[in-house]
């Protein structure tokens, strides 16, 4: 008997999930919900789990593709698994910890099918209890917008001092907003355009990889919207709490390869001088609160950035990590867009 090629769908949902079981199921249901509107399909990249993510995939959701890695082989290397197979017009990567709200995804496909230069769009991204989450979108890392941010001016006045984020005032309006790059957390891509410049480096193990990924994506000639009227609910950092608040520190040392395979050293270490400051001022702050309110929220956001801080000041001080790249050396992750591209046509299944 013939094999029966079925329809591509119009849109993949790429979910990384790494110990998030307790989470993935209000994910999978919400997208699935989706799935009366838009012909989609689901990939569930499991990264070695040991909470029986894997086995509730099999279970419950048995058309939900499933890849079981059996070691951690990282947020952008799992996604690249996935977007290798994805086989929709349109790709988003969705953190295990979110929630879809009704509509949201075709309201991005729609987007996306109106703009034809737009390669990636991202929504608002909003905490359980409704409060808009910052660092859903932003500006290129440079010495201004990190300024901006460390210090507070981007909410002071955001169209003057672009910050690395965008203020979170930003996101009340309803127009869609031009940025430099989008949260991975919830980031639907033109796979188009990532035919075009390549899958996420997988250089970044967790964190800087969306910032880098954009980049790319604009180099190439895309643009990149955030849409303020479209949000997703997020659980923000489950996965990562497992390891503990120093890992929040990873977040730093991503940024830090980011920073080395831009600029020179000089500009890097002022980078960092930026961010020792900014993380102090977020240390005090959350102390102070803590101690005033004694709640045990505050305790964890002192402790997030004190674990930031201590980074960053590791590396305004210290040497550059193993494998860290540089703004005139470019190491072992300066593969060129046309390689990235290849690289990414040879693994794709045709």
């Amino acid at each position: 008997m013939d094999r029966v090629e079925l329809p591509a769908p119009e849109l993949s949902v790429i979910i990384v999930n790494w110990n998030a079981r307790d989470f993935l199921a209000a994910c999978l249901d919400s997208v699935l919900a989706e799935a009366r509107a838009l012909p989609l399909e689901i990939w569930v990249v499991d990264n070695a789990s040991s909470d029986g993510s894997a086995a509730l995939v099999r279970e419950r959701y048995p058309d939900v593709k499933l890849i079981a890695n059996e070691d951690n082989a990282g947020f952008a290397a799992a996604n690249n698994q996935g977007l290798a197979r994805a086989r929709g017009r349109y790709a988003i990567l969705l953190n295990p910890d979110t929630v879809v709200k009704p509509g949201a995804l075709a309201r991005m496909v729609q987007f996306l099918a109106e703009h034809p230069r737009v390669g990636v769009v991202g929504p608002k991204l909003v905490l359980p209890r409704g409060q808009i989450q910052g660092g859903a979108a932003g500006y290129e890392p440079s010495l201004w917008t990190v300024f901006n941010y460390s210090f507070f001016f981007y909410n002071v006045a955001p169209p003057l001092f672009r910050g690395l984020w965008l203020a979170r005032r930003q996101y009340v309006q309803g127009d869609a907003i031009p940025v430099d790059w989008v949260s991975g957390a919830a980031l639907m891509v033109r796979m188009e355009a990532v035919h075009l410049a390549g899958p996420l480096d997988e250089h970044y193990f967790m964190y800087a990889e969306d910032v880098d990924w954009c980049r790319r994506l604009r180099e190439a000639g895309w643009q990149v919207f955030c849409l303020p009227d479209v949000s997703v609910v997020h659980y923000i950092g489950r996965s990562i709490r497992q390891r503990g608040r120093a890992f929040f520190a990873v977040n730093v040392y991503s940024l830090d390869r980011y920073y080395r395979s831009r600029y020179r050293p000089a500009a890097v270490r002022l980078l960092h001088l930026f961010g020792v400051g900014g993380f102090t001022l977020r240390l005090v702050a959350y102390e102070t609160l803590y101690l005033v309110r004694r709640r045990v929220v505050y305790a964890e956001l002192r402790d997030k950035w004190a674990a930031c801080l201590q980074a960053s000041i590791k590396l305004l001080f210290g040497a550059a990590p193993a494998g860290a790249v540089s703004a005139t050396g470019n190491g072992d992750a300066s593969l060129s867009p046309a390689a990235r591209a290849a690289h990414f046509t040879e693994e794709r299944p045709r």
